[in-house]
């Protein structure tokens, strides 16, 4: 496999064939030297502690590449500096075609020289929860969406300056629906009613539709002075003067004393009178009939 090599550059890095090139940090240092001496330098990277180095394309592995070694293929001049960076983004889907609007979650970046040619980029603390892009690239610019825009296909910013990058995941595991609890219903607690209350009076129905029994009428000695003294059984109606049966002298007096007659003498001539008519008219009648039968 054809391996990546760094180049000095002032603006940007360029890419010949499958070469790499990351810009330089802190050119006053590196001006002293000759040109040629920071031309040409690889850079490899693995995602399994060593095991297996490349230079370029597809970070393999279905978990996330978020930590990933790093280091320069040859001896760098004295004073060339090289930077690496490593990005964490969360994706709409599995591969770069179908990743969609991406979110930067993370970023690391790390600075590669004679002195430190080999370390360590990690983002673990960024590792997207579903789908989820990793890219590795040169230079120390951050595509975060403020400081640069985030990658979005088929368009990156990052271009010639990617090394590697790893697409994958699994879709997020909707949330279950929250079913609420139904509330058990409440009994309302019992009342007492407060001291003092009054008991209910005489034929009020009880709570349970049951009349209580009336209570005593009050004699005169325990009406109080002043009231009106509710009538004796004496003197009371029966019930049957309520209806239309006519009262009996026993139970109610006459109705007429301001008139200065008894009902009952009243009644006894109005029957004397009747009495008296009909006679009459019978003896008129029996005198002419004997009168017309002597004259035939």
């Amino acid at each position: 496999m054809p391996s990546l090599f760094l180049r000095r550059s002032r603006s940007a890095a360029a890419v010949l064939g499958l070469a790499v090139a990351l810009p330089l940090c802190g050119a006053g240092s590196a001006h002293a030297h000759d040109a040629r001496s920071c031309d040409r330098i690889g850079v490899e990277y693995t995602s399994d502690r060593g095991q297996h180095w490349f230079n370029g394309g597809v970070i393999a592995g279905e978990a996330p590449a978020t930590r990933v070694d790093v280091r320069l293929k040859g001896e760098p001049a004295e004073g060339c500096q090289y930077v690496v960076s490593l990005a964490s983004y969360s994706t709409e889907g599995p591969d770069w075609a179908s990743s969609g609007t991406q979110k930067f979650l993370g970023w690391d970046s790390v600075v590669l020289t004679k002195d430190l040619a080999q370390t360590v980029l990690d983002v673990s603390a960024f590792t997207p929860e579903c789908f989820g892009q990793i890219d590795l690239y040169s230079g120390d610019r951050k595509y975060d969406g403020t400081e640069a825009p985030v990658p979005h296909y088929p368009d990156s910013q990052i271009g010639s300056h990617l090394i590697a990058h790893w697409n994958g995941g699994a879709a997020c595991t909707p949330a279950p629906p929250v079913t609420p609890t139904p509330e058990a219903p409440t009994t309302p607690p019992a009342t007492t009613p407060p001291p003092g209350t009054p008991t209910p009076s005489a034929g009020t129905p009880s709570p349970s539709g049951t009349p209580t029994s009336p209570s005593p009428v009050p004699t005169p000695s325990e009406t109080p002075a002043g009231s009106t003294p509710t009538p004796s059984a004496s003197t009371t109606p029966p019930a049957a003067a309520t209806r239309d049966e006519p009262p009996t002298d026993s139970t109610v007096p006459g109705t007429l004393a301001s008139t200065g007659s008894d009902s009952t003498t009243t009644l006894v001539t109005t029957l004397a009178a009747i009495v008296l008519v009909a006679v009459g008219v019978g003896l008129y009648v029996f005198t002419r009939r004997r009168r017309q039968g002597l004259a035939n």
